[in-house]
């Protein structure tokens, strides 16, 4: 049985919806579900006013995009009576910030999809479904949706 499920999202729309059929899982386990979003660092490294003022904007930016998506899972759960976590996590690596969320959250399932490149390009570039269910400490459920 699933208590805790980790639904990382990106906004793609293949995200959204292998995000709706882990909710759709998780109603069926009567688990917790925590969406998570992964951003990246603020890179700008200046001095001084600019600096301030830039990265006040990029995090009021990926904040507001971050709650859009993260929204949306949160109505889907509600709607199916879910409990519903949220967390924006930053970090340089995407499989990274997930397997982290993972372990600080206690989940012990994490849902999330696949954008289905080609098998030449996955080869080339690895996916991040890939690599999360290479590296981690609990089942992973790749949706292709």
């Amino acid at each position: 049985m699933v208590h805790k499920i980790l639904l990382p999202v990106d906004g793609s729309a293949e995200s959204m919806a292998a995000a709706r059929i882990g909710i759709e899982f998780a109603k069926s386990q009567g688990a917790v579900v925590h969406g998570l979003v992964v951003i990246d660092p603020y890179l700008y490294a200046g001095v001084g006013q600019a600096s301030n003022l830039g990265q006040q904007a990029h995090s009021q930016e990926v904040a507001a995009w971050a709650e859009q998506h993260l929204g949306l899972l949160r109505t889907q759960c509600a709607a199916l009576k879910l409990v519903f976590h949220s967390s924006t996590v930053e970090h340089k690596s995407v499989v990274k910030g997930i397997l982290e969320a993972q372990q600080s959250l206690g989940c012990d399932l994490i849902a999330l999809g696949s954008r289905g490149r080609g098998l030449v390009s996955s080869l080339v570039l690895g996916s991040v479904a890939q690599k999360v269910l290479a590296q981690s400490p609990v089942p992973v459920m790749v949706l292709k949706a």
